[in-house]
């Protein structure tokens, strides 16, 4: 594996789209976290039986992203994956990647795996040093980075910082009411926006369950926790590294390559009229918004400082409507509340499937909510109709 990593070409528009609205001095860094550990709260998808089922996955990633002479380029890449087992399928998990890493012409050097620009360390523990002692289980510690990556040390503390946030828990749904029609939501305007997944996707940007996928974190059919053998992600890094990736990188080549939809046209066009106010809170990986122009405030944001945000809400909105949002950043809602805005949905509670429509109801709605079931681009269109003509 080579870096930097060449991914596509980008034209002129697309290369100041990603200097003004992703890079900061040049650079794009794409990071994720997900803390995955069986307990009774997750029982169905951590196949959690009795206290002694203690699994737990952490992975952490930082990839940095640059444009060089119109390509963007996977310049560095850090990624960390801590995993605790009992002894037996830890000591098959971890044979299986010492073996993978020996086919693969790996070099040991300094405890260090090496092989052109990649970099793999091993720690093992029967004692995690940032975990209380759990009989019958071990960890491992893998790392694997490129040889150009830096703050390796800084990168592992703040992911254990993180650790403080705990199993999320469902919310417990109450009894919103459903309403049909965009005329309804009149009284509640003006209205600060909260952005989920849904006009992301409208837009051919992956829904995060690709991202689920990719990092290994949870099955999608099922939703249940990838765990030992069924958790390969260092194997396929280490036996089709260049594949892995581009799959890594798959889903800011789609952001760049998106276009603001009409959802998002209409959009900017109820923050002129101001009947959208304040700043845009966004769940999402894309700056479809912010290359219109809407100010807007990325909520996926990993140091312990910010990861539950503290959010100000303009004086002016009397609700906030949550466009495509499932059970992403709830603080944000929370808050909102104890604000006294309304909480409005506009999401189709569900997706389209090879075998029909799936219903995938709003995990937290309460009896003072509404929903109005409508896809973003739906929901643009009876904008437009009702309110912008």
């Amino acid at each position: 594996m080579i870096f930097p990593l060449k991914i596509c070409k980008l034209d002129k528009r697309k290369i100041d789209i990603f200097n003004n609205n992703y890079a900061k001095d040049g650079v794009f860094v794409f990071e994720g976290v997900w803390f995955r550990s069986q307990n009774e709260i997750n029982k169905d998808l951590s196949l959690w039986k009795d206290e002694n089922s203690n699994r737990r996955r952490t992975i952490h990633f930082k990839h940095g992203f640059k444009v060089v002479d119109e390509y963007l380029i996977m310049d560095s890449s850090y990624l960390y994956l801590s995993v605790r087992l009992e002894t037996e399928a830890y000591d098959k998990y971890l044979n299986n990647i010492k073996e993978a890493l020996n086919k693969n012409d790996y070099v040991l050097k300094n405890d260090i795996y090496e092989k052109e620009d990649l970099r793999i360390k091993i720690e093992e523990f029967e004692h995690h040093p940032k975990e209380k002692l759990i009989t019958g289980y071990k960890t491992v510690d893998i790392t694997v980075y490129s040889k150009n990556a830096t703050n390796l040390k800084e990168n592992y503390e703040q992911v254990w910082n993180l650790q403080v946030k705990g199993i999320r828990e469902k919310d417990r749904r109450g009894n919103p009411q459903y309403i049909k029609d965009v005329e309804e939501l009149k009284e509640y305007l003006p209205a600060q926006i909260e952005l989920g997944c849904g006009p992301s996707i409208e837009a051919g940007i992956n829904p995060l369950y690709h991202l689920h996928e990719t990092y290994k974190v949870q099955r999608h059919s099922d939703s249940r926790f990838y765990y030992a053998e069924d958790d390969d992600l260092i194997l396929q890094i280490i036996e089709k590294d260049r594949d892995k990736y581009i799959e890594f990188s798959e889903i800011i080549r789609n952001c760049l390559n998106a276009s603001p939809t009409a959802f998002h046209h209409a959009l900017k066009k109820m923050y002129e009229k101001g009947l959208f106010v304040g700043t845009l809170f966004n769940n999402n990986f894309d700056h479809l918004s912010s290359v219109l122009g809407i100010d807007e405030k990325t909520l996926r944001v990993y140091v312990i400082d910010d990861y539950f945000p503290k959010v100000t809400f303009d004086d002016r909105a009397k609700s906030l409507i949550c466009i495509g949002s499932h059970a992403d950043r709830r603080f944000i809602q929370k808050q909102a509340r104890a604000k006294g805005l309304k909480i409005i949905y506009v999401d189709p509670e569900g997706f389209e499937t090879k075998n029909g429509f799936e219903d995938y109801l709003i995990e937290g709605a309460t009896d003072n909510d509404l929903i109005l079931r409508m896809k973003s681009l739906d929901f643009a269109n009876e904008l437009d109709n009702k309110f912008l003509k």
